[in-house]
């Protein structure tokens, strides 16, 4: 397997992607097969925004009127062995009185799959294109109306083709490819290209109840910054499990890996971990795992328990971060996924795609964001140690939802960046907690209100360092005035304080705004 791998890693040199070149990919390896199994949905949308510090200034607010026209399109089908999701709008803002300020913004999600050979050869790709945050100590902004200087623009593409199947003696085999580049238009953050190779082979034994697997795979990313370097990690193991009833599986992990994500030359260590998959029932789950690398130890949690119409969930990791969770998500979060389960549960014999309509549906007419987090993120220059901690609870009912959610992610620079500036020249440990509530109610068939609170902080371990305090206040009357045209009115309140970190301009700020908007589906 290891041979595989350093032959796969030669051949990295003619993959480093552009992003014009996945993005035409993503279209094309989805073209449909059968026209009236697609949806292809031209969009506009006009909003009128009325804030009184537009610039989120602390000392001078300026009041501004913001329109904002979005025309987008929005493609949604399934032809043969492929299907594809998009959604992509490019807004333009226009400011009544800082017209110099002018700006267009593009946003897009979109994933396609496409089976090459039958039940053998698989490619998949994603795109997505989304404002991300400079800084963590920076400004928070509540809308992209708002004129932030923390915030850019950041595309990121990739494309993974891969082979899978069953050969002799149930031994099951995966060879994964992927690569990826992410780019933003500010010259604060890297550019990166991410390169992955990923190979598996599993199978069973004579005892039914042992299972064994052989993994391996190998990462290189290279960053633009000029002060950063190529970042290279292979890790190779073997995970024997034993089942010890249908409810619960353990297993252990042992194997090495080879990495200059902390050094300048390669080192290499032993890893070592076990696990467990516990199922006491179809409503309850408990996955976990821990393993001892270069770093200390990493793990992964993820519990969920389902009651008739609620799910409650938490997951909790360690792990190596290339780039913030924001980057590359393609339009679902722990609200679709709760969502999901929970009408999933209540229709057993729906299919996929109308339950996936129906969790839509729930969270556009109760004004639910599909991604529940309410940590930000921001942009990096090298890779970094995660710790990531997040609690949600999702409850669906006749005419109300509610949902909350509870974040905390701390972040720590793996390697030294000689001569470059950013958070963690501020601080060398960054952490960032938050919590979001949303209380959704249909008022009628065509209209419903929600109500948001959220509050987030980010602060830095190092004395003299820096802290930002954002909470706000939002709520959103929605109205459908036709089967094409919908209507939205939304007010909000954040207050935002900064505090520490001498050397910083004061990013604290207070707001409030007022937003109308019209949508039309064509």
């Amino acid at each position: 397997m290891r041979d595989v791998l350093d032959a796969a890693a030669s051949s990295e040199r003619w993959a480093r992607l552009s992003a014009s070149s996945v993005g035409i990919a993503l279209t094309c390896l989805t073209l449909p097969a059968q026209a009236e199994k697609w949806q292809i949905v031209p969009t506009i949308a006009v909003n009128e925004t009325l804030t009184n510090n537009v610039f989120l200034d602390s000392s001078n607010p300026t009041s501004d009127l913001v329109t904002a026209i979005t025309p987008g399109i929005s493609i949604d089908g399934k032809s043969g062995r492929a299907n594809l999701r998009l959604t992509y709008g490019l807004t333009q803002n226009l400011y009544a009185r800082e017209s110099s300020s002018n700006n267009r913004q593009n946003a897009l999600t979109a994933i396609g799959t496409l089976e090459a050979i039958e039940d053998w050869l698989f490619i998949d790709a994603t795109g997505t294109i989304s404002q991300q945050y400079l800084s963590a100590f920076g400004k928070v902004s509540p809308s992209t109306a708002n004129i932030d200087n923390n915030r850019t623009e950041t595309s990121s593409y990739s494309i993974s083709p891969y082979i899978k199947g069953r050969s002799l003696f149930s031994t099951e085999y995966l060879l994964k490819y992927t690569a990826s580049t992410t780019s933003s238009k500010s010259n604060l953050a890297s550019d990166t290209t991410t390169n992955q190779w990923l190979g598996r082979i599993a199978g069973i034994t004579p005892l039914t109840a042992v299972t064994w697997s052989l993994d391996a795979s190998r990462v290189s990313t290279d960053y633009s910054s000029p002060f950063s370097r190529d970042r290279d990690d292979t890790r190779y193991g073997v995970t024997l499990a034993y089942r010890f009833s249908p409810q619960l599986q353990v297993s252990v992990t042992g194997g090495r890996e080879t990495t200059n994500l902390v050094s300048l030359q390669d080192e290499t260590h032993g890893d070592s971990g076990f696990g467990l998959v516990w199922t006491p029932s179809s409503r309850t789950k408990l996955e976990a795992s821990t393993t001892r690398r270069f770093f200390g130890n990493s793990y992964q949690v993820a519990f969920s328990h389902r009651m008739p119409k609620s799910l409650v969930s938490y997951i909790a990791s360690r792990n190596v971060s290339y780039q913030p969770q924001g980057v590359g998500n393609t339009g679902q979060g722990s609200n679709y996924d709760a969502y999901y389960a929970i009408i999933a549960a209540s229709n057993p014999g729906l299919a996929p795609d109308a339950i996936r309509a129906q969790v839509i549906q729930v969270l556009q007419d109760r004004g639910v964001p599909a991604d529940g987090t309410v940590v930000n993120g921001f942009l990096t220059n090298r890779p970094t140690l995660q710790e990531l901690q997040q609690l949600s609870l999702a409850m669906l009912g006749v005419r109300n939802t509610v949902t909350l959610t509870a974040t905390q992610s701390e972040q720590q620079p793996l390697g030294v960046l000689n001569g470059a500036t950013d958070d963690f020249s501020l601080s060398n440990r960054t952490q960032q907690r938050g919590v979001g509530l949303v209380w959704g109610h249909k008022l009628t068939g065509f209209s419903s209100l929600s109500m948001s609170l959220n509050a987030q902080r980010s602060i830095g371990f190092t004395a003299g360092s820096p802290e930002t305090k954002t909470q706000g206040a939002y709520v959103l009357f929605t109205t459908r005035l036709s089967p094409q045209a919908s209507a939205n009115v939304t007010a909000r309140r954040v207050i935002s304080d900064n505090s520490g970190g001498s050397g910083l301009v004061n990013t604290g700020y207070t707001e409030s705004a007022l937003t109308g908007g019209l949508s039309y589906r064509f």
